[in-house]
């Protein structure tokens, strides 16, 4: 089976990591697999081949660059589809989607669509006046109603695409959640080393949090409720960065927060990390907290609880499905709450062994083989709207 993918260019990311593990599964299942990109996306493997679109524009970001992907990325597509005979087209999210509609219009080939992220037309943005809110939408729109068959990350996501096609035509909208991966045995050495790297004692409580910096992850309000815990020797490490202009701008106030609370040799940023070391961390600290206003699917929360450590996180889509107890979350706006909650994990014995009974229960709900079901999901027959997956 050959299969056609595009990438305007890899980040630093959960969403990025399952974009690789996603060609890797169609790559194990002796897929030939052709994907289209800005920059190399290299994967050692004979089957894969990556065709990369060499633009005159050495920036990788701006309009000029987004506009260009916006002409030359179809044609590139169905050139390349045609060329290579392929048997079925894959976006991983509704833009690529939208790009990906002409080369599948014209080949007649069923499109799957991963949905990482809300998207324009959710329930929580579809009110948004955002100058570009309304052509977005279009354009995810357009992606989304051309696609034979949609995976969405999380159900609150399912349920909007649902909402938005459902009463148009018969849509196959299927959930595969993130699994844990396997957390490796160099990732649990000894915690009292870990710590030590940053000055930490043993007897110190240490809560860690993770991913992109960016606002959306709302880190800012774990700093602002540390002061509030009344929780003694407490330590917070920040981890990951950002990857554009307004992420170095969100760090650099993140910093300033900490300066003017007076928390710099309690709060510290790590920078990104190899998954080992930051399984290292998650080993060595007490609580995982994940404040975020808005996830798809967490990869950090659910490897916090591969890890064996206790997660708290947002009362919102994405987390909920993984969390799913109400004494797990929080109001990602409250402030006191956080506060509170982190105050009673580490002073309430039977308050903690709940967090600690309940965190496990959810982790056994995530191991599983993602990727056996990620190649089962997309050749799946029949599609909806196009021609049944060609056998390999």
């Amino acid at each position: 089976m050959k299969i056609m993918t595009a990438m305007y260019t890899l980040k630093k990311g959960g969403a990025y990591d399952r974009f690789n593990m996603m060609l890797e599964a169609f790559l194990e299942k002796e897929c030939r697999v052709h994907c289209l990109s800005l920059i190399p996306i290299l994967l050692n493997h004979p089957h894969y081949r990556n065709h990369v679109i060499a633009l005159p524009m050495k920036a990788r970001t701006g309009l000029v660059t987004k506009a260009a992907v916006l002409i030359l990325f179809p044609f590139y597509l169905f050139c390349m589809g045609w060329r290579e005979k392929v048997d079925l087209i894959v976006a991983f999210g509704p833009l690529y989607a939208f790009l990906l509609t002409l080369p599948k219009w014209v080949l007649k080939r069923p499109m799957v669509t991963f949905i990482r992220l809300e998207t324009s037309f959710s329930s929580r943005w579809q009110n948004s006046s955002k100058p570009h809110g309304f052509l977005t939408r279009m354009v995810e729109y357009v992606g989304l109603w051309f696609s034979d068959r949609i995976v969405a990350v999380n159900t609150t996501i399912r349920d909007d695409v649902l909402r938005l096609l459902g009463r148009r035509r018969k849509v196959d909208v299927k959930v595969l959640p993130n699994n844990i991966p396997s957390v490796t045995e160099g990732a649990r050495e000894d915690s009292l080393l870990t710590r030590r790297r940053f000055g930490i004692s043993e007897k110190a409580k240490v809560i860690a949090t993770a991913g992109v910096l960016t606002r959306r992850k709302n880190f800012e309000v774990l700093v602002k409720c540390f002061p509030k815990t009344g929780v003694n020797d407490l330590f917070l490490l920040i981890i990951g960065e950002g990857s554009t202009e307004a992420d170095e701008r969100y760090r650099d106030y993140l910093k300033e927060l900490v300066e003017t609370l007076n928390l710099e040799k309690r709060v510290f940023f790590t920078g990104w990390l190899t998954k080992k070391k930051l399984w290292r961390i998650f080993c060595a600290s007490d609580l995982f907290v994940l404040p975020s206003r808005s996830e798809g699917m967490p990869n950090v929360l659910l490897e916090a609880l591969g890890c064996g450590t206790p997660c708290i996180g947002s009362d919102i889509p994405g987390i909920r499905d993984i969390l799913c107890h109400e004494v797990l979350m929080f109001d990602p706006l409250d402030e006191m709450a956080i506060a509170d909650k982190v105050r009673r994990f580490f002073s309430d014995f039977q308050y903690s062994n709940d967090i600690i009974s309940l965190c496990q229960e959810r982790k056994n709900t995530f191991v599983f083989d993602w990727k056996e079901r990620v190649f089962k999901m997309v050749t799946q027959r029949p599609f909806y709207r196009g021609e049944a997956c060609p056998s390999r």
